[in-house]
């Protein structure tokens, strides 16, 4: 039996809620508000999540893990930390439905990523179904779902990475990876809030923490149009794929690539070369650009560039 990770769909969303019914975060608004709410995150460009599937299916489960997470306001994260309950997802969740701006703007997250970095609230971390899993697999799982977190937030200059934990081997395995600190713990719950920053990261060599909180500045100052597509482009899509996805006629994708090459160019003359574009001689540019960016994704994040 072989377990992968791929992104998670709005029809995966409740069955992954499902396997811990607390991370729903309905507790303070209801079960409606919060469907409404999810699906408010879902649409966000600063929510990740991801579902692990088994093959073959498992008892005839296929779903067997589900991660999610959300960048938060610096503000958000300042009260959790200095007054944390339980029930973080349902605060999330009840900020949501009254309107309270809990998800950073875009503008906000350029600021934070050219100054004191992102918080990220961990949604439904290490959430599988333990008794479909052996204890290899489990810890199969585990690495999945945090390796795609690092990889969905690599990038972004991290600030804090909040963590609520419920599920024994859930807050076994974040105790036994040495880079979340357990803030406090609600035995009342059996649950307990954890943080991961950059000097508990800097405690274990190699961790997939020390990747997350390892920034660079980007260099290109792209712009958002530019990000946009190139973000898209790494899919390996297609103009006529591109013009799809990004609700543009081919012709303005074309257009779109000269923008962002002609702009790359400007500060990196040796990744894009000097050629004219002709003779299949742009393909070679996207590609030399794509391929750089696959190994600096702070290039397609927002920044607040100065002057």
């Amino acid at each position: 039996m072989a377990i992968s990770r791929r992104p998670a769909t709005w029809a995966d969303i409740e069955p992954g809620l499902s396997m811990q019914e607390w991370n729903r975060g309905s507790a303070l608004v209801g079960m409606e508000a919060a469907r409404q709410c999810w699906q408010r995150l879902f649409r966000s460009p600063f929510f990740g999540s991801a579902v692990l599937e088994a093959h073959p299916p498992i008892e005839g489960n296929r779903l067997v893990g589900f991660g999610a997470s959300v960048l938060v306001t610096s503000a958000f994260a300042d009260a959790e930390l200095a007054h944390p309950r339980p029930d973080i997802n349902a605060r999330i969740v009840a900020a949501l439905h009254a309107g309270e701006p809990v998800v950073p703007t875009r503008d906000q997250v350029a600021e934070a990523n050219a100054g004191a970095g992102i918080d990220v609230v961990v949604l439904c971390g290490r959430t599988w179904r333990y008794e479909l899993l052996s204890p290899e697999q489990s810890h199969e799982a585990q690495h999945l779902l945090a390796s795609g977190f690092a990889e969905g937030h690599a990038g972004y200059r991290m600030h804090r990475v909040l963590c609520e934990s419920a599920a024994p081997r859930t807050r076994e395995y974040l105790q036994r990876s040495l880079v979340f600190r357990i803030v406090t713990e609600f035995p009342a719950q059996g649950r307990a809030l954890h943080c991961m920053t950059q000097e508990s990261a800097k405690t274990v060599a190699a961790s997939l923490g020390t990747g997350l909180f390892n920034y660079r500045e980007p260099r290109l100052r792209l712009r958002e149009s530019d990000q946009e597509l190139l973000h898209a482009a790494l899919s390996g899509a297609t103009d006529q794929e591109l013009a799809a996805v990004l609700g543009l006629q081919q012709a303005a994708v074309k257009a779109r690539w000269r923008s962002a090459i002609a702009r790359i160019a400007e500060t990196m003359p040796d990744l894009v070369g000097d050629e004219e574009d002709h003779e299949g001689r742009g393909a070679q540019k996207r590609h030399r650009v794509l391929a750089w960016l696959r190994t600096h994704p702070e290039e397609l994040r927002p920044y607040a560039w100065k002057g």
